[in-house]
């Protein structure tokens, strides 16, 4: 069990899907048990005591692995990828075609829908393999989807999703940790902690900002001390993919779909991801697909529209340094004078409450004051030029200009109402 080995395409390791943690396992389980040489799928004995052992846990009776698997076969997945073409295509199936138990047995039999042959079976490229023990530990439904994710992208070292893409490839639903700060809580951090305790990778990650929330998330992926030479790749053919060739495949993302599939502009990526590194290649095309005329007509006057040539010399220049420091600059400066706005409109609104307050209980004391009789008014006149400080005291008696709006303002007060403070 130790040794065993899952071989998944990475088409299926980025398919959207969500199974609990022990239905994870459950699949996992069984994909370890195909052998290299196999060129169908053929049913898989899964023993329930195997399993128990498998995961840790001998409470889990035959009754919960049984009714596991039965629901397993209602459990669905849809995979992209590219077609014998080189077309995109969008597969819904379910994980299993059958599932066969004899009462009494302790052993089910299991097999893959066929049309899932090709993520499973004779993998030459294009594929992830990990040893089984890795996700036997995590709890996390989560934590086994990031692993598989990132193991993928090991040789790379880095991995940069959209939050959104993940939220989907994870099967998360929209209602569920609405909030960033729960969905990072939950899921990223639990697998942060999971992954570097449990297996034989760990992550840190850097929080990408798009507007004025976290857009993207760039994985920063390590070997962890659990890490050992049996973890290395003995055979070539269970290589998954070259770092150069994963980079490359992750960089042609950032192309314009009319660019993606032409083998000069791949070429070219794979020149400059051999002699640099992904930040270095990636924010060149960023400054290609914003100034050549061939993204963005009209973008560089007097220059040509051809996208591989403007690449390729903004790859020799590295044209995209300045114009990533520049745009971060930018959009600093612009967080910056939104907050500054948001901070000008607060101010503004908390001085027209103020004034709207004031002129409210002005207006309840004169609406008052008429209901008094002349005695009475004059009395409060007296109580409130009383009250009044010698400077105020004297612009009164002087018939100084204000001096009444002094005594009115008194007057509020003194019937209860909130006055306009007196300087």
């Amino acid at each position: 069990m130790e040794n065993k080995m899952v071989r998944k395409s990475n088409s299926l390791i980025e398919a959207s899907y969500k199974l609990s943690a022990v239905e994870q396992k459950i699949i996992l389980f069984l994909a370890s048990t195909i052998k290299r040489e196999d060129k169908d799928f053929k049913p898989y004995p899964i023993r329930f005591k195997d399993f128990q052992g498998f995961i840790g846990n001998k409470s889990v009776h035959y009754d919960r692995i049984e009714k596991m698997v039965l629901k397993l076969k209602g459990k669905n997945l849809k995979v992209i990828y590219p077609n014998e073409e080189g077309k995109t295509t969008t597969l819904n199936i379910s994980w299993l075609s059958s599932s066969e138990y004899v009462e009494g047995s302790g052993v089910v039999n299991l097999c893959f829908d066929p049309k899932l042959k090709s993520f499973f079976l004779q993998l030459k490229n294009s594929f992830t393999n990990y040893r089984l023990k890795n996700v036997v530990q995590l709890k996390s439904q989560f934590s086994i989807r990031l692993y598989e994710l990132l193991k993928q992208y090991e040789k790379i070292g880095l991995r940069l999703f959209d939050v959104a893409d993940l939220r989907s490839i994870l099967g998360i639903r929209k209602n569920q940790y609405k909030l960033y700060a729960d969905f990072k809580r939950k899921v990223i951090l639990t697998a942060q902690e999971e992954l570097a305790e449990k297996t034989d990778i760990s992550f840190e990650i850097e929080e990408i900002k798009v507007g004025r929330s976290v857009g993207k998330i760039r994985f920063f992926i390590n070997a962890t001390a659990n890490h050992s030479r049996i973890n290395q790749i003995e055979e070539i053919d269970s290589v998954s993919v070259i770092q150069t060739q994963e980079t490359v495949k992750a960089l042609v993302q950032s192309l314009p779909v009319e660019y993606r599939e032409m083998e000069s502009v791949n070429r070219l990526l794979k020149i400059w991801a051999e002699k640099q590194d992904y930040d270095y290649v990636a924010r060149n095309i960023e400054y290609a697909n914003a100034k050549s005329n061939a993204v963005n007509a009209g973008a560089a006057p007097g220059k040509g529209s051809n996208y591989r040539n403007y690449l390729a010399k903004a790859l020799r220049e590295d044209f995209g340094l300045p114009f990533k420091e520049d745009l971060e600059a930018l959009n600093a400066s612009k967080e910056k004078a939104q907050q500054r706005e948001a901070e000008i409109k607060k101010i503004q609104k908390n001085q027209a409450d103020q004034m709207r307050r004031e002129q409210k209980d002005m207006d309840r004391a004169r609406a008052h004051q008429d209901t008094l009789s002349t005695v009475d008014l004059r009395s409060l006149r007296e109580e409130a030029f009383e009250s009044l400080n010698e400077q105020q005291r004297n612009l009164v008696l002087q018939k100084a200009t204000g001096s009444e709006m002094i005594i009115k303002i008194q007057n509020s007060g003194s019937l209860g109402f909130r006055p306009d403070p007196i300087l």
